[in-house]
Formats: C-alpha cells, structure tokens, sequence
C-alpha cells in the first residue's frame, strides 16, 4: 500500500489526559513491545532540559497509560497500562525522562503463592486468578476437562497461567483494551489472500517485500525436526503406563509457506524414525498426556520457520494476528500467525513496526529482561520436610495430607502416597501419624506429585527408650527397633559385650508381656504378667529334646475332649501327698507285674469286689479277717 498511508502519530494519555501542544512535543521517542506469553511493555522517552517533565505530563507510578495510533480519523489503540517504573538519564546529548509500564498481565506476576486447585479447568482457574488480581477478563476458555488436583508451587500468578496455557494448548495476552486473553491460537490460515501484482489492495495484514517491508529476515530450519513427538506417564489407578504420540507434520499452523516441516526432514533417512519423547512432567490420566503430546508437536513445528520483518509503522499487526508475506522469494512467502510485534516511535525517524514469527521462546524485551527458561518454575529437585494432617486415606492405601510449613501456612497436598512394604499380593502398612515430621521426595519435582519416603525424630519426637542404648561404648550399633505410639516394639539386640542381650525381642508398651528368642543362651522366653493361651486348630505338638518341664504355682489341670495317652519309654511316676485316679464308667490298670505298696491298702467297693487270675492268688497277712458269706467254689464255709 502506499507509504502515505502509514503516517501514524502516537497518542499518549497518561491520568486520563492526553498529551498535547508543548507537552506533547517534548516526546521523542515511543515503543510498545508485544509477545504471546508476556506481558505488553512501553517505554516513553521525553526530552527534559528543566527536569519537569514527569510533573508536566502528570506521570507517576501507578497512573494507568493508554497509547494510540493516530492517522488522520483513524484510531487503533495498541496498549492499554500502567506505570511502572521512572527514570532520568543525563549525558553530552541532553537530559531525558524516562516512563516505562506494562499492560494488566504485569499485575499477575506480582504475587507468588502456594495453592491447590480441585476439580476445576484451566480455563476456571484463570478466571479465579484474574479476578483476585483485577484483571479484566477478554476470551477465557473453554479448556477440556478438569484437573483433580493441581499445585500452583510458589510460583506467580503468571508463570502457573503459562503452565496452564501449555498443557492445554492456549496462548495467553492481553489485548489493547486491557483484556486478558486465554484462547487457542489463531491459525495462519485466516490470512488474507495474496494480492494480485496487477490489482494490489490497501490491507494492511499484507506485507509485501520492497513496499511495506523494509527489512526482512526468514529462515526455514530441519533443526530438531522429528516425524512424531511422544509423552508417557503414569495411571496410578490402574497402575498401567500412559503414553500418547502425536505426528509433528501438521502441526505447525502457524506458517502455511512454500514448505513444511515434513518435507524439510525427509531428506534425512530414515526420517520416520526420528521421535522426541517428553517424560520430564508427571501426567496422571490420558487427558492430559494427550493434550501434552498436541502442545510439544506445536513447541517442535513452531521453530521451524522463523521471520523477523520491519515494515512500515502499523497498528494492526500484533501477537495472533495472521499475516500475509509476499515478494520475498520462496519457500519463505506465505501465510504467518504474529507472534511477536514491536511498534516504535521516534522523532526524526517515523513509525516502524517490527514483527517476528516464531515459536514460543521468549523474544520479547520481557523476556530477555526476566532470563527466560523455564516458565513455569516451582520446581523441587530435593527431598523436604513436611508435616502430616490427614491419614484418614478413603481409598485405605495408607496416603496421607500433607503441609509445608517452611512453604506456606494454608496449603495442604492431596492424598500423597507412603513408601511401603508393598507389592502385588500386598505387603507392610507402617502410616504416619497426624503431626508427624516426615521427609517427602517430589516426583520430577513437581509439588503436586509428593512421595512420603520416610518419618523423622526431631527436639520433641524422639525415638523410644529401652533397656539396650541404641550404641556401645565403641560407637557399634547393638540395638534396632521398630516401636509403635504406645511403644509396643520389636526389638533386634546385637551386644557382643557386657550383659550380651542378642536376640530378638517382642514386647508390649506397659512391659506385661514380653516374648525373647535369646540367641546367647539358645532359648525361648514367654513372660506374661497375666495369663498364656495356647490354641491350635487342629494339632499343638510340643517336643523337648531333652527334658521337659511343666511347672505352676497353682493347680495342673489337663482336659480332652477323648482319651489322653501318656507314655513313657522307661518309667511313668507320679508323686503327690495324694493321688486320686476317677473313672465315671471304669478305672483300668493294665501292666506285665503291679505292684501296690502302702502301709495300709484299703480296697473298697460299692457293689460286688472280683480278684481274678489265671493261675494261684494268695493272700497273706498276720490275720486276714473276712465278714460276710465266704463263697469257695460257689460254696459257702464253713464245708
């Protein structure tokens, strides 16, 4: 289009009050600098000989700034801000202030906190946030699904929405008017069509080499081109892996040019079997390992063709808007989705617009001020300290709740998993208790992905007291324990020395009952201060290799539901000051010889009394007195 039409002022309205006559004139210079991802930056640079410019144009930080483009009846608003900053700068030039701000996304960057987010999407979150900041919201959402649980850890405001943005395949800005936007990315497609050499048309969203471009520089790279991209993770549900693959070739909608990233890479053999893989983030459910692949082939593709152009200035170009690139030589001409856009005033010099295409690397003036990297942040490489304040693990796997008081005071995990002894036939299950100091370990360093490896001692939990110190006196460990709250504990004794406790040791916590396998004498100790039950349900066998003895303060007794069965290989003897043998049907004493010693025998029957043999019996006596009818051969005596 021709250049006349380009003649743009800028408007500048700092309080409410635009800048005009001799306040306007001491402006000169002017740039906004724009990029998906950050927030909208300004500068304004005023000549300032008598050091009253701030004053005169009433800027102060705080005071909100909007800057317009200005031809003739035509007016685009490009930012919509705040100061942020104030600056002098004298040298052999001159004296001159300086006013810098950002557009409204510059307020989420300025608190940093701890939170958990349940049940709820992106796209709710943001709108949480942005409301809590002030923030006016533009186009926010809808995002797919719901996130169970996610952590927003320590990180700002913003840099958690960059997060969000990435995992649901959005960009993030804020546009003229103030508003924020979280939406997906405008497709290059929406371009306008090329114009024809013959019939050239006046839109401005064509930029045509050697007439609106005044510089321009454009790359096509197969660098870190790959025929698919992958994401993996973990179900813990289901306990099964998650993956999702993502071809990268159509990808990239943000260039629709002579070529793409396909084609670029088939020239390296075997092209299809170049493949990145993300497992650097812990993903839960297939959702978001699907979206996460979708994201990465974008990351990947977006770098494939770069362009940085200098047109004439104007307003319209900024981050999402599609472009069309003419007159430049192939394969680089084509359809481009803005990503990038600098709009730059100065006196002497005009209106430039600088515009860049690129991936989703910072290349903003924000960007380079803030060292880029990793956006989202929070990370947590290390182990830490936390505190448990939940066991009550509906799914009774032994999770925990837990808080991080050197983190923050109102943040609490969701359930987190314990280290135990498990397996899949099951296993131990040693919980933690609420209040307990326990050492947490972070999943690829993600806040909200905490493991409970371990329970800590600390000045006030200390480990159970025994009758064994935990070292001797030449610093070797002799005892190891595991104790519960009520110290019933199991004790391993390893003491070499002195009293020379080894063994294994089970003991209640009020010391009522204790059960030792005595490795130092060979021997098997049962010490109840109450009573000891025995019961097995089919057989209890008890075998001594020598002796056995069965010894009770009180009375023996021995009771069976059939006969009892006692035998002795030599000799059976039973001593008592009285001996009493009870048969309620019959008593039998069977043996190869019995003898009955006692210095008086009494044989006494309730009925009849029969001695029988199968040769002679004799009875002898000093007097042998006999009452009653004497029978001999069924025949009474006298004969």
């Amino acid at each position: 289009m021709p250049e006349a039409t380009r003649s743009h002022v800028l408007e500048v309205s700092i309080n409410g009050a635009v800048l005009r006559g001799d306040d306007a004139l001491l402006l000169i210079e002017g740039w906004v600098d724009f990029a998906a991802g950050v927030p909208g930056a300004f500068q304004l640079t005023f000549r300032d000989e008598d050091r009253e410019a701030l004053q005169l144009v009433n800027a102060e930080i705080g005071a909100p700034v909007v800057l317009t483009a200005v031809s003739g009846p035509q007016r685009t608003k490009l930012l919509t801000g705040e100061i942020t900053g104030l600056e002098t700068d004298y040298d052999g030039q001159g004296s001159f202030s300086i006013v810098r701000g950002y557009d409204a996304g510059h307020r989420l960057l300025r608190k940093k906190r701890v939170a958990g987010y349940r049940g709820m999407s992106a796209a709710l979150i943001a709108q949480q946030l942005l409301q809590e900041a002030g923030v006016a919201a533009g186009k926010v959402g809808p995002t797919p699904g719901t996130y169970p649980y996610i952590t927003q850890a320590g990180v700002s405001d913003w840099d958690f929405l960059c997060r969000l943005a990435d995992e649901n395949n959005v960009v993030m800005s804020v546009d003229a008017e103030g508003k924020f936007q979280f939406a997906p990315a405008k497709q290059a497609s929406g371009a306008p069509a090329a114009s024809s050499p013959l019939s050239p048309t006046d839109n401005p969203l064509e930029l045509r080499g050697g007439q609106e471009v005044k510089r321009c520089r454009s790359t096509v790279t197969a660098a870190d081109q790959v025929a698919r991209v992958e994401v993996r993770g973990w179900d813990v549900s289901a306990k099964s892996a998650l993956t999702a693959k993502s071809p990268a070739e159509p990808a990239n909608k943000g260039a629709l040019i002579g070529t793409t990233p396909g084609r670029a890479l088939a020239g390296f053999k075997p092209a299809q079997k170049f493949e990145l893989a993300r497992t650097d983030t812990p993903f839960d459910n297939q959702r978001q390992v699907t979206q996460a692949a979708k994201a990465l082939a974008d990351d990947v593709t977006g770098a494939f063709a770069e362009v940085e152009v200098c047109v004439h200035g104007e307003p319209k170009l900024r981050p999402g808007v599609a472009v069309t690139l003419t007159d430049v030589g192939k394969p680089f001409e084509g359809k481009y989705t803005v990503t990038g856009a600098r709009h730059l005033y100065a006196a002497g010099s005009g209106y430039e617009t600088w515009v860049t295409v690129t991936g989703r690397q910072w290349r903003s003036f924000y960007g380079l001020a803030s060292g880029g990297g990793d956006g989202y942040g929070g990370r947590l490489p290390s182990v830490a300290n936390a505190l448990v304040t939940d066991v009550q693990d509906p799914l009774r796997q032994g999770r925990v709740k837990l808080k991080f008081p050197w983190l923050d005071d109102k943040y609490i995990s969701d359930w987190t998993r314990t280290v135990q002894y498990g397996g899949t036939q099951g296993g131990g299950l040693i919980t933690p208790s609420v209040n307990d100091e326990v050492l947490v370990a972070f999943d690829r360093g993600a806040l909200d992905h905490p493991y409970v490896i371990g329970s800590l001692y600390n000045g006030r939990d200390k480990p159970s007291r025994g009758d064994v110190q935990y070292y001797d006196k030449l610093g070797r460990v002799v005892r190891r324990t595991l104790a519960d709250r009520s110290n019933n504990r199991l004790d391993l004794l390893d003491q070499p020395t002195m009293r020379r406790k080894r063994g294994v040791r089970l003991s209640t916590g009020d010391e009522k009952l204790t059960v030792s396998l005595d490795r130092t004498k060979t021997e098997i100790t049962v010490d109840s201060k109450g009573a000891v039950s025995i019961t097995g349900g089919t057989d209890v066998t008890i075998k001594a290799g020598r002796a056995l003895t069965l010894q009770a303060g009180g009375p023996i007794s021995m009771r069976s539901g059939g006969a009892i069965t006692m035998t002795a290989a030599t000799r059976f003897q039973t001593t008592a000051p009285t001996v009493g043998l009870t048969g309620s049907a019959a008593v039998s004493i069977n043996g190869a010889a019995l003898d009955l010693k006692s210095s008086v025998v009494n044989v006494v029957s309730a009925t009849a009394l029969s001695l029988q043999a199968t040769a002679a019996v004799s009875i002898r006596g000093a007097t042998i007195p006999l009452t009653g009818v004497v029978m001999v051969n069924n025949k009474p005596l006298p004969f």
